[in-house]
């Protein structure tokens, strides 16, 4: 797609062999993460499990960024912890979304200057679906101001490839 691999069935993807970076590739290695960013599903770390279950199936998004009531970044959720939680057969409407999130120092982020291929270095490393896109306040906090998944990246592949 980038000139730089090619795909066979039953064989997977494999090196080309370009000695120079197509145009599009360039292009690529260029953009920054704000140009690409889609808009975040945020919730409040006081909000229910319930209420959060029903946001996130209700945008259809693989999880949300858990804010604090200052609106800083202190978590995040996936559909996965959310299955954890109503496994355990507990009142999802009583129990507080901040109770099962995954906190600091488990969550990866990205700035919005920050390259899209450096951003999606981390989303492989960390093996994760998408990223909170953050803007550090000036007491060090986070700021949420947008996402970076896995299709933000196949819908640009997508559009480079147009």
């Amino acid at each position: 797609m980038l000139g730089v691999l090619d795909a066979k069935p039953k064989v997977g993807y494999f090196y080309i062999g370009h000695s120079e970076p197509s145009q599009e590739y360039n292009l690529f290695k260029e953009m920054h993460v704000s140009q690409i960013m889609g808009v975040p599903l945020t919730v409040h770390q006081n909000d229910s499990v319930h209420d959060v279950i029903v946001q996130i199936f209700m945008e259809d998004t693989g999880g949300g960024f858990v804010l604090d009531q200052d609106g800083y970044l202190v978590g995040l959720v996936s559909r996965k912890d959310l299955l954890k939680a109503s496994i355990g057969g507990g009142d999802l409407t009583k129990l507080p979304i901040g109770v099962i999130m995954t906190r600091f120092p488990n969550i990866t982020t990205v700035l919005e200057e920050e390259l899209v291929l450096e951003a999606a270095e981390k989303l492989v490393t960390r093996q994760v679906d998408s990223l909170p896109v953050v803007r550090p306040g000036k007491d060090g906090r986070l700021k949420v101001v947008g996402k970076f998944s896995k299709t933000i990246i196949t819908r640009l592949f997508l559009e480079i490839k147009e």
